[in-house]
């Protein structure tokens, strides 16, 4: 077989398909890209729907993990992180910023760490006789309560208004994210949550 007639056979071949090598035409380019556009158009919201759904679902899970990490902290050594607040100090805060704006909760003058509390024995201030029990007694810090304590989804620090969380204390206890919108409309004493905020009662 001579080998020199299989590129005439290929090109004929493609050209009884129909194929051709010129590409797209400007029209054609044009209709792909309105396609496109009225696509992205359509499926935006609803992507951005789903995002914000996992967000405040994310944000209920923290809520509600913190809020069980407290109650077991509690439960172990037998004290309030009221009672370890260093003076001054009346919300225990998350990573994120604070201070926002709404209703008056923790900044960074009246916020503490809460990772000092959950994550290393180290309440207050530096002195070891602020610190929860340790040892081996029935009552100790059995840390640490929570590996990974982070911001809430939109950047902002979860909140605790631990100065209500002391024995004997009736006033409710929230675990708190301001929410999408960065704002609290929940107050600290509040027996229910208000606009977008996140939260859980401890008590």
């Amino acid at each position: 077989m001579n080998m020199a007639t299989k590129p005439n056979r290929v090109r004929t071949l493609s050209g009884s398909l129909g194929l051709s090598a010129e590409g797209f035409t400007l029209i054609e380019i044009i209709v792909i890209l309105a396609v496109i556009s009225i696509l992205v158009a359509i499926l935006t919201p609803t992507v951005l729907k789903y995002i914000d759904e996992a967000r405040g679902g994310r944000a209920q899970s923290d809520v509600t993990n913190i809020s069980a990490m407290v109650n077991d902290l509690i439960k172990d050594t037998g004290k309030y992180p009221g009672d370890k607040l260093e003076s001054g100090n009346t919300f225990l805060c998350s990573p994120g910023n604070v201070g926002l704006s709404g209703q008056t909760w923790g900044t960074s003058v009246t916020c503490e760490d809460l990772a000092n509390h959950l994550v290393t024995n180290s309440p207050g201030t530096t002195a070891t006789s602020d610190d929860y029990p340790s040892g081996s007694g029935k009552f100790r810090w059995k840390g640490p309560y929570i590996t990974n304590l982070s911001e809430d989804p939109w950047g902002n620090a979860y909140q605790i208004n631990a100065s209500t969380l002391i024995g004997g204390n009736t006033s409710v206890t929230w675990v708190l994210s301001a929410g999408p919108d960065a704002s609290f409309q929940t107050s600290v004493s509040s027996t229910s949550l208000s606009g977008d905020d996140v939260g859980v009662r401890i008590k």
